[in-house]
């Protein structure tokens, strides 16, 4: 009997986008309007797979790391600065409310991460 080895292959967008979006409905609690809170599952869905189709291919040694959602890269820093831009750029005015419950932060803590990404955008 021969065993053909399978290559791994990146998991399908629709399973990216429903573990997203179950981690920030959880989050949110109802707090975040649901239309908003779409847009938000989906800018991240999308930004977090084409990243996962781009590493998978431009390392290929680590492309079983890249096949599957790893929670962990939801709390990524690159990922909070496009949900802030994002909320920014739509002139939410409850964006600081809604950033803080997205990121689990206090006021504090969400002033630092305003600061990292004022630091990082202008370094």
């Amino acid at each position: 009997m021969l065993f053909w080895k399978t290559e791994n292959k990146i998991k399908p967008k629709r399973e990216f986008y429903s573990k997203i979006k179950e981690y920030y409905v959880g989050l949110s609690d109802n707090q975040i309007p649901i239309d908003l809170l779409n847009q938000i599952i989906s800018k991240v869905t999308d930004e977090i797979y084409s990243d996962y189709k781009r590493f998978w291919k431009q390392y290929p040694k680590s492309r079983k790391r890249y096949s599957t959602l790893k929670m962990d890269d939801i709390e990524h820093p690159s990922v909070y600065f496009m949900i802030t831009d994002f909320l920014n750029e739509k002139g939410i005015s409850k964006s600081r409310e809604y950033s803080k419950i997205l990121f689990k932060m206090n006021d504090e803590e969400f002033d630092k991460h305003l600061d990292y990404k004022d630091w990082y955008e202008t370094k």
